[in-house]
């Protein structure tokens, strides 16, 4: 759905009433630790930074860890699913918000369930988790019951946390979601930085409800939802009679600049510059013009440069993230996490040799060898005259052909250590 106008989203801010504030001071992480988190009291309308020690680090490490932690601190056994004290604690662990591990922007969420009565955890994508961390906060506690619907505001930008009433704001979460983006944003870019939080309507009548996270496509622009979905702790959510949790971050750069990047590192300096490079953007030009300019299908678009380059080089990011407005560090998190891309040049054909359970009990390690010694290279390297790349691979699902070694589309069974040079002289003439 659209933005809601500017209009509507001024007169639901002006009708806000800020019942509590607190100021704070961003730390910088040490080791993916901020080294403290945040506890909010609903009930008595009050902030605290607790430390996070190293023995939280040495036994718990992060995310479910911290949460389940906080949580022992603040309950009992007569603690219900619905008692003020039953605490909702959201975390992300040490390598939250590192943008170089998938899963690295999870959110881990608990609370004692409305459903098994017991603690329940779950897990959620977006970037609340890491925007919590890059706020100063390695964890967050929610606790007590506020009288009347609240949102809780953390401004990691000016540095301090509110509770406030918003009566005129939605409760759905698709609507909610679109509203306080649009609220708290500087602009149509600051978007991306603000991450809300709700359980929706829905919560209040049943004891499933699950909690939404929000995450704005700059693409579609529109703030779209992620969902911690276990144990009904939207329920519990809407029992404190929490509209929203918000959060505004500091505008965050990737994780690591491209000219920084190992990855980055990698590229030949050839690559860098020379007459390649024009006939290199004609081909890129060429790549997205066969596929609409649709930066939906950039990675096929890098399958199609990897085939006509025999690898990934800079120039060709550089020219493919112009054409397609995606950034190049997030084509270098793609170029790098498919093993079918390279960064390097390959060899007009690849010699896969085949490392797989079945192939290693029949001698694949002294064949891997051979190749080694026949090529003048070690494995993941290319000969220096271009014509060979050699690799090491998992299972090249021809088991009962054991050892198997494929060189281009040609399969090889049976192989021996010695079998190395002939195969690589006739592959060479073919």
């Amino acid at each position: 759905m659209p933005a809601p106008p500017s209009t509507d989203v001024s007169r639901m801010r002006q009708a806000h009433k800020v019942l509590a504030r607190f100021d704070f001071e961003p730390v910088r992480l040490e080791r993916g630790y901020a080294n403290r988190c945040l506890r909010i009291d609903l009930t008595k309308g009050s902030f605290e930074i607790r430390p996070v020690t190293q023995q939280m680090k040495d036994l718990w490490v992060g995310g479910k860890g911290f949460d389940l932690w906080l949580m022992f601190q603040e309950i009992s056994k007569t603690t219900r699913w619905d008692s003020p004290e039953n605490p909702i604690c959201m975390s992300s662990g040490p390598l939250g918000g590192t943008l170089s591990f998938p899963g690295s922007g999870k959110t881990l969420v608990t609370a004692v369930s409305p459903l098994t009565h017991s603690i329940m955890d779950c897990n959620v994508g977006g970037y609340f988790g890491p925007y919590l961390k890059f706020a100063g906060f390695d964890a967050l506690v929610l606790t007590g019951k506020a009288k009347a619907d609240v949102i809780v505001f953390i401004d990691a930008v000016e540095r301090r946390v509110t509770i406030e009433e918003a009566p005129l704001e939605s409760v759905d979460s698709h609507l909610a979601a679109e509203e306080f983006t649009e609220m708290y944003a500087a602009d149509e870019l600051d978007k991306k930085n603000v991450a809300v939080v709700s359980a929706g309507r829905a919560a209040e009548h049943s004891r499933i409800g699950l909690l939404n996270f929000s995450f704005y496509d700059w693409r579609r622009k529109v703030a779209r939802l992620k969902q911690a979905g276990r144990g009904g702790i939207g329920t519990v959510f809407r029992n404190k009679k929490l509209k929203a949790l918000v959060l505004r971050s500091r505008p965050i750069s990737h994780g690591w600049r491209v000219s920084e990047s190992k990855a980055a590192m990698r590229i030949p300096k050839s690559d860098h510059c020379g007459p390649c490079e024009e006939a290199t953007k004609t081909l890129v030009r060429d790549v997205v013009k066969r596929w609409n300019k649709d930066p939906e299908y950039v990675i096929e678009m890098l399958q199609d440069i990897q085939e006509r380059q025999r690898h990934i080089s800079q120039a060709a990011v550089d020219a493919l993230a112009l054409e397609t407005g995606v950034s190049r560090g997030q084509l270098y998190h793609i170029a790098t996490f498919y093993k079918a891309f390279s960064l390097t040049p390959r060899g007009e054909k690849t010699v896969q040799v085949c490392v797989g359970t079945a192939c290693h009990v029949k001698g694949a390690a002294r064949i891997l060898e051979a190749f080694e010694r026949e090529l003048g290279v070690k494995q993941g390297e290319t000969t220096k005259d271009g014509k060979f790349t050699l690799e090491a691979v998992a299972c090249l699902g021809c088991c009962s052909l054991a050892p198997v070694v494929k060189v281009g589309e040609t399969v090889h069974g049976n192989v021996k250590a010695q079998d190395a040079a002939r195969i690589l002289k006739k592959e060479a003439a073919s």
